[in-house]
């Protein structure tokens, strides 16, 4: 039990933060105390402990969300890459249609992006993230059994919703655990 009254206004110490079910943390010699309404103590938070932890998510999650940046910028330069090394010859391209090839792109992605980033919100980017990852590799492997203009304007269409979500359930992904690591920080700085 908290040594504080038993009124509904926390101590007033700066250190306070309440939360809206009339729940306030207390900063305390062992740590942070979630209190309740009453004043009795919920929950100690270690210090220590809570830095590992951000620590164990910082050494799982970042790495793997760094090697999909990599994949992710990687299969957006493939196109120019391949321009490069003579697409527009093997395909026999015409005028404007590399130009049409990078464009179309951008429509898929700017119409899905909203759609997958409920589906990322609603059922997690720790599922929905592998999935993506998934299909725009499974997308950029089909890029090399085309052998016409519409077949790698099909693949740019699918590529493109792929891709759309990406960025935002990447950042998604980030708060989800971000909260935590503020935490800390506000306890050092």
């Amino acid at each position: 039990m908290s040594s504080h009254s038993r009124d509904d206004s926390p101590p007033s110490t700066e250190k306070n933060i309440t939360t809206s079910d009339s729940k306030y943390v207390e900063a305390t010699d062992a740590g942070e105390a979630i209190v309740s309404k009453d004043g009795e103590t919920l929950a100690i938070i270690d210090p220590k402990a809570e830095r590992a932890l951000v620590w164990k998510f910082d050494l799982r999650i970042l790495p793997v969300l760094a090697v999909m940046y990599l994949f992710n910028s990687l299969d957006k330069s493939n196109l120019g890459n391949a321009k490069t090394a003579g697409l527009e010859k093997t395909l026999s391209l015409k005028n404007h249609d590399y130009n049409v090839i990078l464009s179309i792109f951008f429509i898929p992605y700017v119409l899905t992006a909203p759609f997958l980033g409920i589906l990322g919100k609603k059922y997690g980017p720790n599922k929905v993230l592998p999935f993506m990852m998934f299909s725009f590799g499974c997308c950029t492997v089909l890029v090399t059994a085309v052998f016409n203009f519409s077949g790698l304007l099909a693949i740019r269409w699918f590529l493109g919703m792929a891709e759309s979500a990406f960025f935002p359930l990447v950042i998604y992904y980030q708060t989800t655990y971000a909260s935590l690591q503020s935490s800390i920080f506000k306890k050092l700085g």
